[in-house]
């Protein structure tokens, strides 16, 4: 019997169905991932406006009134920091990879209780760290309460996307932006971790949940260089080319890019001058690797269409 199940949706249930049953089922899947993506996106946005730009704007009207950036608590503005990149970028990148990765890669479905768990351990370890930051309530046991619940639902969400394989293996390996994308998920879940055990220590021994200056400076450069910029190379790598008709991406310099970039951010603890000359070097590598600075594929001529529009000659003719 499951040799005569032909469809995916026909293998999930068990049973032969008809294609008014195929399209139903897969709508129906459609519909929930679509308001899933539509729930992480606006619990991004809400943490953008609120503890985001609210707190920073806030604290930039305090240091403008007493002329010292010294006036403004550095707890606040940690949580600030904190609710702008996991709260709001956090979020956005939970939801689209969710929402996106199964369909991009052909994967089975997967249950839904995966991401809406996820969304709300997520949600409430942001908002218990920016509460408990401002406000400094029971904040030696909600602080760390707060990391843990981040730190779980990055392994839920790591879990539920990386656990399903494509049904079609036909490339021998995988390409060189999915490497950048993966680096990018290994600095995530290590400021997360890095941020848990930070939490621990101030709880034990911390009189009050600011972190130390110097660690906060290098977690700033784990989570902006190890988590943000790899994720945003590996995806122009993926869609650039496609959208602006560049050159296609040479995947080799991507690739010392990411290892060069990766390598600053280990030694940051060590020296802070060879972070920065790599770092420069790796971005020079990564704009080389995009063509950002190189003329743009011309595109070939189509007859009866404008030449005034090569991306929409592009676009069509990579659907062939």
């Amino acid at each position: 019997m499951a040799a005569a199940l032909t469809t995916r949706v026909e293998k999930e249930t068990g049973g032969a169905l008809s294609p008014e049953e195929i399209f139903d089922i897969t709508a129906v899947r459609e519909m929930k991932l679509s308001r899933l993506l539509m729930l992480y996106i606006g619990t991004g946005l809400i943490f953008m406006l609120l503890p985001g730009t609210l707190l920073g704007v806030w604290n930039l009207l305090s240091i403008s009134a007493h002329h010292s950036a010294s006036s403004v608590s550095p707890a606040w503005i940690q949580a600030h920091g904190h609710a702008q990149i996991f709260g709001w970028i956090g979020s956005f990148i939970l939801g689209i990879g969710f929402h996106s990765i199964p369909k991009l890669r052909r994967m089975a479905g997967f249950g839904l209780w995966a991401p809406w768990t996820c969304w709300a351990l997520w949600t409430s370890g942001v908002s218990l760290r920016w509460l408990t930051t401002v406000y400094q309530w029971h904040w030696r046991t909600l602080f760390p309460v707060s990391a843990a619940f981040e730190v779980v639902a990055f392994l839920i969400f790591f879990r539920a996307v990386s656990g399903h394989r494509p049904q079609d293996a036909g490339k021998s390996k995988l390409e060189e932006w999915i490497f950048a994308v993966i680096a990018g998920a290994v600095g995530f879940l290590v400021s997360l971790l890095m941020n848990f055990g930070a939490s621990l220590f101030l709880a034990w021994r911390g009189s009050s949940p600011e972190l130390p200056h110097r660690f906060d400076q290098s977690l700033l450069v784990f989570e902006t260089w190890g988590f943000l910029v790899p994720f945003v190379w590996g995806f122009s790598a993926k869609w650039l080319s496609v959208f602006l008709g560049l050159r296609p991406v040479c995947g080799r310099r991507l690739l010392w890019a990411v290892g060069l970039n990766s390598l600053a951010v280990l030694i940051t603890p060590l020296s802070t001058k060879v972070t920065v000359v790599l770092l420069v070097v790796g971005i020079a590598t990564a704009i080389r690797a995009l063509h950002l600075l190189e003329p743009a594929e011309r595109p070939a001529k189509t007859k009866g269409v404008h030449s005034s529009f090569p991306l929409f000659i592009r676009l069509a003719s990579c659907g062939r």
